[in-house]
């Protein structure tokens, strides 16, 4: 999980929400140095997550985020409603089929 939130509230936010630590990386810009749309927030991610670009699906609800996650080679998928996530974040889910606002 990539968020924009201020290190000095990424400690809280991470303590009130401890389904957090299921994730397998969790970045927050404040702590990163680094914050969404700017490609070095992606680049952690992808860095951190020993992972290539292409392997990773970002998702986010602007378009602007989701556009400089495509640059640098993630996959994207700009979301407006909850019932729409559901099927991108779903496991084996091809993100080449038509969906809403899938780019």
């Amino acid at each position: 999980m990539l968020s924009n939130i201020p290190s000095d509230h990424a400690d809280a936010f991470l303590a009130a929400q401890p389904w957090l630590h299921n994730l397998d990386h969790v970045a927050f810009s404040g702590k990163i140095k680094a914050a969404k749309p700017a490609p070095a927030a992606f680049h952690h991610c992808v860095v951190a997550m020993r992972a290539a670009p292409t392997d990773l699906l970002f998702i986010d609800d602007r378009e602007e985020n989701v556009l400089a996650a495509q640059a640098m080679g993630l996959k994207g998928h700009v979301f407006t409603e909850l019932d729409e996530l559901a099927p991108s974040s779903t496991p084996g889910c091809r993100l080449d089929e038509p969906r809403g606002n899938d780019t």
